[in-house]
């Protein structure tokens, strides 16, 4: 019986000596990993979207979509020559479509340069245009300078009847120029009735508030008893308080 142990032995030798198929363990796929993002919020090695500048937003904005406030913000940086050249003729045509568009500042700053002859042609006729449109949205100033272009004849006969009118509206939005232009035309009998008394009452209002031809017509129509009592010492005061606000024709 002992006899057999060497042969157990042999084959428990053979059985722990027998290896498995000569196969390697496939390692495992890496995850890969995300590229990192830079500063700006682009993955590296990307190069970011220039930014538009802001003519260029604006010009989109404007010819793209219609948003008249970007018409009038691009014509105001042509004309100043802000961020670039100045174009006046570009700046007028963006006035342009501005005031197409509906703002009423765009009417303004047209009506500005089609008076001035700036970039283009002048054209008082299309001033007075604009500066209505502008005077129609409540625009003091639009109103006077409409009226100034009425009354001169400028803008074509058709014209000058609207000046008493436009220089009321500029007085009642507050524009005291406005107030003494439509005394003048009451002493004149130009376009309304001659009243001097409503006259010396424009004058006295504009005055007042510190329109310097107001004082100086008020002292005329003193100086002549015009729409009240003559009141030439009265008139001398007021002659010079124009004269001190700047008026050379009241010194």
């Amino acid at each position: 019986m002992t006899r057999r142990r060497p042969f157990l032995a042999l084959l428990f030798l053979v059985a722990c000596g027998k290896q498995t198929p000569d196969t390697a363990t496939p390692e495992p796929t890496p995850t890969p990993e995300p590229a990192a993002d830079t500063a700006d919020g682009q993955p590296d090695g990307e190069t970011p979207p220039e930014p538009e500048d802001q003519r260029t937003a604006h010009a989109r904005l404007c010819d793209d979509e219609g948003k008249a406030e970007s018409c009038t913000a691009l014509a105001v940086m042509l004309e100043k020559g802000r961020e670039g050249d100045q174009d006046e003729g570009k700046a007028r045509e963006y006035y342009g479509k501005g005031c197409e568009a509906g703002h009423d500042l765009a009417c303004f700053n047209l009506a500005v340069m089609a008076h001035q002859g700036r970039g283009g042609a002048a054209d008082a006729a299309e001033a007075a245009k604009m500066y209505g449109k502008s005077c129609d949205a409540n625009m003091a100033d639009a109103c006077y300078v409409a009226g100034t272009i009425a009354e001169s004849g400028e803008a074509g006969d058709d014209m000058v009847a609207m000046a008493p009118m436009l220089y009321g509206k500029a007085c009642e939005g507050g524009h005291l120029e406005g107030c003494t232009g439509l005394g003048r035309l009451h002493i004149l009998g130009s376009g309304v009735d001659k009243d001097p008394t409503k006259a010396r009452e424009l004058f006295t209002k504009a005055c007042d508030g510190g329109d310097a031809s107001g004082c100086y017509n008020l002292a005329l129509a003193m100086e002549k008893g015009l729409g009240g009592k003559r009141d030439k010492a009265k008139a001398k005061e007021l002659k010079a308080k124009a004269c001190e606000a700047g008026l050379q024709s009241a010194c």
